[in-house]
């Protein structure tokens, strides 16, 4: 129970059988008041619906709250119960004397006022609980900094609150409309995350990538289309950017922030471009059939699209090369790899990875489907743990759906 009241400005309304109340906190009033649904008892009961693993999200919301200028929340919805607030309607005679043709006297009468809490009442998130750990674990590092430092001194938090019947009906009814929160609320889609977000490195190098690499024509080479998939017949674009994103997140493996630094540093953007920028002038160069088509121009997409024969051409073989790049870039024999590259077949019907990635023209992209062409790639190569080449030889039977199938021979390799 809080000592001292609380006094919020309010905008009142009503959606359905809700009554709700719009309001603004600062971060203090949030780390006194709220609590998360692990910290109050009455919540626990709630816990398939409301209860979250806060540890690591509200540790990445309180840095954001400390690092950007440019923060901002939506609203999290609180929950009261076992206290009644009062609410204390504004005066607006004087504004309905004023517009008395267009005030709706009711109306602004019931919308307008104040929230006085005198302490008795619990407050906890019932949408947000990340947010307000977040916010909160932020206001305890700021009491550590000097004033002029504080950055949540002025920020004020947007929160609606909804009244918790603590009973059995009054909790299934706040479970539901936990529920209808997160079931109608459309997540932010895969590619427009890519398109918008300032501090995940890979997302800025993939748009500045897609912008400035030499191969993809100014980005016309890369789909913006939302699904994670490439049509077999698109004949416009070598892959999409989704999974241009994702290759570039696999190349990130090997790249290291310099300590005190934030991956959208400037300097860490340029670096990690740098990075993927000499990632694809390596492959492109070192691989027949992206020199062909990237550098030689002496095959379309048109005829690297036929049956889907072209597994570097389709999204999943892009993945799988950037794995290997980064695998032999690990173990500091990446010109090893680029050297050798070419002897790995990765044209179907006579690729090894038949009937693993690649059916009869139809792609398999199953996580299980692009490990064993992977660890397969690594067999061939002679880099694959000879005491694991059983189970490797297990995986490929299964998988082939053939139980008399060997393993495909290694190839010569040129000198380590």
């Amino acid at each position: 129970m809080n000592n001292t009241k609380l006094i919020l400005p309010c905008l009142r309304g009503v959606i359905g059988d809700w009554v709700y109340y719009s309001t603004l906190m600062k971060a203090e009033q949030i780390y006194t008041w709220i609590k998360t649904a692990k910290e109050i008892r009455e919540a626990k009961s709630l816990d398939e619906e409301l209860q979250r693993d806060l540890k690591e999200r509200k540790k990445q919301i309180a840095k954001y709250l400390l690092i950007d200028k440019s923060r901002f929340f939506n609203s999290i919805v609180v929950g009261i119960f076992e206290g009644i607030p009062d609410w204390r309607e504004f005066d607006l005679s004087s504004a309905q004397e004023e517009f008395s043709d267009q005030f709706n006297k009711e109306y602004f009468k019931e919308s307008l006022g104040l929230m006085i809490f005198d302490g008795s009442e619990k407050m906890f998130a019932i949408d947000g609980q990340h947010r307000v750990a977040g916010i909160q674990l932020a206001f305890e590092e700021e009491q550590k900094k000097e004033i002029d430092d504080k950055m949540l001194l002025d920020d004020q938090f947007s929160i609606i609150f909804v009244a918790h019947i603590d009973n059995a009906l009054g909790m299934k009814k706040t479970r539901k409309l936990f529920s209808d929160i997160n079931k109608n609320a459309k997540p932010v889609a895969k590619r427009d995350k890519i398109i918008i977000d300032e501090q995940d490195i890979s997302a800025i190098v993939t748009r500045r990538v897609l912008a400035e690499s030499e191969y993809f024509n100014d980005g016309k080479l890369i789909s913006l289309s939302e699904s994670t998939n490439l049509d077999s017949d698109d004949v416009l674009h070598f892959t999409n950017i989704t999974n241009l994103y994702d290759v570039i997140k696999i190349l990130k493996r090997n790249f290291i922030l310099p300590k005190g630094t934030y991956e959208w540093d400037e300097e860490n953007i340029i670096n990690f471009k740098n990075v993927v920028f000499s990632f694809l002038k390596n492959i492109i160069q070192s691989k027949n059939e992206y020199r062909q088509f990237f550098i030689d121009k002496s095959i379309s997409l048109e005829e690297l699209r036929g049956n889907n024969a072209y597994l570097l051409f389709r999204p999943v073989g892009f993945l799988i090369i950037s794995k290997l790049y980064v695998e032999f870039e690990r173990r500091n024999n990446l010109l090893f790899f680029l050297e050798n590259i070419n002897q790995i077949n990765f044209i179907f019907p006579e690729s090894p990875f038949n009937k693993i990635v690649w059916y009869n023209g139809r792609m398999e992209t199953k996580g299980v489907n692009q490990t064993l062409a992977f660890d397969l790639s690594l067999y061939l190569l002679n880099y694959y743990p000879i005491e694991n080449e059983k189970n490797l030889l297990q995986r490929y039977r299964d998988i082939t759906k053939n139980e008399e199938a060997s393993l495909p021979l290694k190839i010569v390799l040129k000198k380590d």
